[in-house]
């Protein structure tokens, strides 16, 4: 959906530059929307996310088994890993609301982006927390819990769109992108161990911690529990951009100055952050000695404040003890991108992705790392593309994706939607736009020809119809 010609500004999200390259002079995105889910933690057993759907009621997990309660034949079982490996957890919607783009003067491309975004990340969750381990923990042992870091946040964005193509030499040309882009943040929770942690369990519901420095922060809007259910509402503000730039070799038998031999490409997304002051707080639990805690500090609480309040007086002894900030600041998703990008024959390509997370500090969401080989053959109104995608250091998967005319559909998972022995997780984007009707737009220094709004090839005088 991203990687081809065609791709306009749904490959601006992977690198700016890439509009530059797009053969229609102008398109009109309608939607676009795009889901990402995967864990190391739990999963699914033999089962495939259409039959899921489907079945909903009959998930069983295996938590709840028991003598008593034994798992029906029918259903299906929601286990849970036993690797000693550290586990993570990634879940990023996104839906695209009305944008467009256009070419002037052959070599600029100019464009509005809009989407809502959610993003949630936990990496390297520690493998003591796994459930076979907590499940079956002895009373009196003492787990050493090393750090974790677990961020959310759901933001929407609007942005201005603008790429460049130097196409100055004879055979290379170069292309720059940028867009900037004002964010709107609605809800953001940052919950973090800053350092190592003693935990055990000790006689009836009682539980000791020592020695830990627990942070966390999170906005309020939604808190309240007279409120009549959820509300969308701009909690924060801040400002992020993309950059990017190509280097492409003209293909000899070329069509058009946007069909290229090969190409290469690099780019940084998502560099930004959002400040959330309007309604936030920033809390610290630390402490030195043992403390311990259990069901009668934690009474039933129909307001989430007072049970904020409840964890600073167990921990601190007084309700806002741990408040340390009503408000904070949360970084984008940033990555590194590299691509390459080679034409094997008109229509035919092979495309390397890469996609590499840099954190922007602790309180950030971030993404998964991405390594993607990608063939794919296109048209003008069709496309057909095989990704095979190595995810986060993991796993490899293999997608499929495709477009017809203006639809844009696909999945980087295809065996998510097939019977397969462990179901950790889905894949899915779709996207309609309209684009590629002929609209005459001036070229540059071109003694007033016009090009097609096909790309770039020529068009002759409109003739008078003749009867």
């Amino acid at each position: 959906m991203r990687l081809e010609r065609y791709s306009g500004l749904y490959g601006a999200a992977i690198n700016p530059a890439n509009t530059a390259f797009n053969p229609n002079n102008w398109e009109i995105n309608l939607f676009n929307a795009q889901i990402f889910v995967e864990n190391s933690y739990a999963f699914l057993q033999n089962t495939s996310l259409p039959k899921a759907l489907r079945n909903s009621d009959k998930i069983f997990s295996i938590a709840d088994a028991s003598p008593e309660r034994p798992i029906p034949d029918d259903a299906i079982v929601q286990d849970f890993f036993d690797r000693d490996r550290n586990m993570h957890g990634a879940l990023h919607v996104a839906a695209g609301a009305p944008g467009f783009s256009f070419r002037f003067k052959t070599q600029h491309t100019l464009g509005l982006v809009s989407n809502v975004r959610s993003s949630f990340a936990g990496y390297d969750i520690p493998s003591v927390l796994r459930y076979s381990v907590l499940s079956t923990l002895p009373r009196f042992r003492v787990l050493d819990i090393d750090p974790v870091n677990v961020n959310l946040m759901n933001w929407g964005e609007i942005g201005l769109h603008y790429s460049y193509r130097n196409d100055d030499y004879e055979t290379r040309q170069f292309a720059i992108g940028v867009t900037p882009k004002y964010l709107m943040g609605f809800e953001a929770l940052h919950l973090r161990a800053a350092g190592t942690f003693d935990y055990s369990q000790q006689q009836g519901d009682t539980v000791a911690f020592a020695r830990a420095d627990w942070r966390y922060a999170f906005t309020t809007g939604n808190l309240n529990s007279d409120q009549n259910g959820y509300k969308l509402q701009r909690q924060g503000a801040g400002m992020g951009i993309d950059l990017g730039f190509v280097l492409a070799q003209r293909a000899d038998d070329a069509a058009n100055e946007t069909d290229y031999a090969w190409k290469i490409g690099a780019s940084l997304l998502d560099l930004g952050f959002i400040r959330f002051a309007k309604s936030a707080q920033r809390h610290r639990i630390r402490f030195d000695s043992e403390k311990r805690v259990s069901d009668a500090d934690f009474p039933g609480r129909d307001n989430a404040q007072d049970i904020i309040n409840d964890l600073s007086t167990a921990f601190l002894g007084t309700p806002d003890a741990s408040l340390t900030a009503e408000s904070f600041s949360m970084a984008l998703p940033a990555a590194l991108s590299l691509q390459g990008e080679l034409r094997l024959r008109r229509g035919l390509y092979v495309n390397a992705l890469l996609i590499q997370r840099m954190p922007m500090g602790r309180i950030a969401v971030y993404r998964p790392n991405t390594l993607a080989l990608t063939p794919r053959f296109e048209h003008k109104w069709f496309s057909f593309s095989l990704p095979v995608v190595l995810n986060d250091w993991r796993s490899v998967r293999m997608g499929a994706a495709g477009r017809l005319a203006f639809l844009h559909f696909g999945t980087d998972n295809l065996g998510s939607f097939f019977t397969k022995a462990a179901l950790t997780g889905t894949d899915f984007y779709i996207g309609l736009k309209i684009n590629g009707f002929r609209i005459p737009l001036p070229q540059l220094g071109s003694g007033g020809k016009r090009s097609s709004g096909g790309g770039g090839s020529k068009m002759g005088k409109i003739k008078c119809y003749k009867f």
